[in-house]
């Protein structure tokens, strides 16, 4: 690697010489080829390789494990309880009876009856009690008077013709008088008659009754009964259980190497970029 960093250097000093003696006759000169150089370069290549994984997946496993159940059985118990039998028997018992006894009584009852009968009932009547009265009245007109209107002449006279008439003066009043009449008037007249009926009496009997009275007894008995009992058993179940598998896969990688391009040579003195490159991969060129 010494010896092309020095042919690297070299070529840079000969290639801002060659460019300095060519600024001063470029307008008379015609135009050389830039001038090039090689250089190392690093290139990724894809590469195919095979790997070895281990990965994990899920297995459903059966498998046994001790469990209990719950199991009815059938027990035989004694069960001592109450029972209530009915007993027949025979009372004597004292009891109010009622007893209906015919009899005959005698009732009074109002009947109606229409009877005609004179009232005398106070009437009232409106009675004129005026008197008469003298009194000046205006005249009535003549047949001078008449002929003479129709002929357009006026009585001179200013004083109306007056005369004296009887006048009637009503007076109402009202009179109260006495007037008898017939009319029907309703009265209530008391009948007597004989009515056949049953009256009723309280008495005391003896009799006898059959009644029914509950007496509580002891009984014992055999019941079968179911009881709950916990057996143990052998139950399966599913378990899942995480198990590492090994499988083979190809994976593609990166692989760096070194290869040397024909580049246009750099005209300042500074090393180009791809040189710093290059220095990082020396174990892969060397």
């Amino acid at each position: 690697m010494a010896w092309r960093r020095v042919c690297s250097i070299l070529m840079a000093g000969a290639t801002v010489a060659s460019t300095a003696g060519r600024g001063t006759a470029d307008c008379c000169a015609p135009c050389a080829p830039a001038p090039t150089c090689k250089v190392t370069v690093v290139e990724y290549c894809p590469v195919q390789v095979p790997v070895t994984r281990t990965t994990y997946k899920m297995e459903c496993r059966e498998e046994t494990y001790a469990a209990w159940k719950c199991e009815w059985m059938h027990e035989t118990r004694p069960c001592t309880r109450t029972v209530m039998r009915p007993v027949c028997e025979t009372v004597n018992e004292t009891r109010n009876v009622c007893v209906r006894i015919p009899v005959v009584e005698q009732r009074t009852c109002m009947t109606t009856r229409w009877v005609r009968k004179e009232v005398c009932e106070v009437q009232k009547k409106m009675v004129d009690r005026g008197h008469y009265e003298c009194r000046e009245c205006p005249a009535p007109p003549t047949l001078r008077d008449c002929l003479a209107s129709l002929c357009g002449k006026k009585d001179c006279n200013p004083c109306p013709k007056t005369v004296t008439k009887r006048v009637w003066v009503p007076c109402m009043v009202c009179e109260e008088r006495p007037v008898t009449r017939c009319k029907l008037v309703c009265e209530q007249v008391p009948h007597t008659y004989c009515v056949r009926t049953c009256k009723t009496e309280m008495r005391q009997e003896v009799v006898a009754v059959t009644r029914y009275r509950c007496v509580a007894e002891q009984v014992t008995q055999n019941v079968t009964v179911c009881v709950p009992k916990m057996v143990p058993c052998q139950a399966k179940r599913m378990v899942s259980h995480c198990v590492p598998v090994t499988e083979t896969c190809t994976v593609t990688r990166m692989v760096p190497r070194c290869v040397e391009k024909e580049v246009p040579a750099q005209t300042s003195c500074c090393l180009p970029a791809y040189y710093h490159k290059a220095k990082h991969h020396k174990a892969c060129c060397n």
